[in-house]
């Protein structure tokens, strides 16, 4: 009778231990925090609380973060090209947010701060063990934290779902960093440690360095206004090319598209094909489900042949294509996201 008592008793303080932990594990507070709105915008005309989130893009890879001063605004890349961006607010004049590389140390989705009166910091990502880290908060429009990088509520969450411990983060000012960096674009103009990322040297219209990093997910970009093709494998450029288009007025409108696998082969079977052209489908779009040949995206698109047979040799399936309008470079601030109007790539 001892025995079955003392087992009730465990049980109860048990019960108790776990109600007095489910309530310890509050949700992070909202109304200390700007919200937040996603938005199909080019990041240049992102008000504040705004930002722009696309995952997909690239979904898999390493992920850098490099916040811009100059800018107020946080870009998020994966496989070194962008699939986020978000309004910031950043240390105020005597509490001016360190810039530099970062890792991030610690995540807590439900912090309050040790340093400023317990104010709550939702979704926090360290930077530093002094104090400055990334987190929701209020953004005024205008640099106004303790050191702190301030991001929309919701941004805020899903970083924090997509980042892990060890990741690199840079705060870049135009004093520090070059302007490539101090007011990034579409490529990441780091690497995954950080470091100023360049294009590869080459004679001719291409580079091919395929050594740089010698596995892990491939992402291409197409851009229209500066006529590049850029390779990136697990965040490092590993070559680009130029192009001329068949039609030199032709605008280049936004897709995103993935590498198939190829169906497996069955000689016996009646409808089992082999076939040599690799099919690529719309990550998103209105006309989602379609797919498409080598040949119907790149038929406005003249590319050298030795490159296109570099590139074939690390494409594999889950490899991303993004085709857009804009150029990659250090002066364009912004790309429109707005994959939900993606037409599909034209055909012959």
């Amino acid at each position: 009778m001892h025995r079955r008592h003392l087992i009730y008793r465990t049980a109860i303080c048990t019960l108790v231990l776990l109600g007095a932990t489910a309530a310890f594990a509050k949700t992070p507070p909202k109304h200390t925090s700007t919200i937040g709105e996603s938005v199909s915008k080019p990041p240049s005309e992102l008000k504040p609380g705004e930002f722009i989130w696309h995952p997909e893009i690239a979904p898999e890879g390493p992920v850098v973060m490099i916040v811009s001063l100059p800018e107020q605004l946080a870009y998020v890349y994966r496989n070194g090209v962008v699939i986020g961006v978000a309004t910031v607010s950043t240390g105020k004049k005597g509490h001016e947010t360190p810039t530099g590389v970062f890792t991030i140390l610690q995540k807590h989705a439900d912090h309050y701060s040790n340093i400023y009166n317990a104010a709550p910091m939702p979704y926090m990502q360290r930077l530093t063990w002094e104090g400055v880290a990334l987190h929701a908060g209020r953004l005024p429009g205008y640099p106004a934290s303790h050191g702190c990088v301030r991001m929309p509520y919701e941004f805020a969450r899903l970083l924090y779902a997509e980042s892990s411990t060890g990741i690199t983060v840079v705060v870049s000012d135009e004093k520090q960093f070059p302007s490539t960096v101090a007011h990034p674009g579409l490529f990441a103009p780091v690497d995954a440690e950080g470091d100023t990322a360049t294009e590869p040297g080459a004679e001719g219209r291409f580079a091919w360095q395929p050594e740089l990093a010698t596995e892990g997910p491939v992402t291409i970009l197409l851009t229209g206004d500066d006529r590049r093709v850029r390779v990136f494998r697990n965040g490092k450029q590993i070559g680009w090319s130029g192009y001329t288009l068949a039609d030199p007025n032709r605008k280049l409108s936004f897709h995103v598209l993935t590498l198939l696998e190829e169906p497996p082969y069955d000689e016996k079977a009646a409808f089992s094909s082999r076939t040599a052209v690799p099919r690529w489908m719309a990550v998103s779009g209105q006309r989602t489900g379609e797919t498409f040949s080598v040949d119907q995206i790149l038929s406005a698109v003249k590319v050298p042949a030795a490159f296109l047979s570099d590139l074939g040799k690390v494409l594999s399936p889950g490899a991303t294509l993004v085709v857009t309008q804009l150029a990659a470079t250090g002066e364009t601030t912004g790309v429109d996201m707005a994959v939900v109007t993606a037409d599909p790539p034209a055909s012959r």
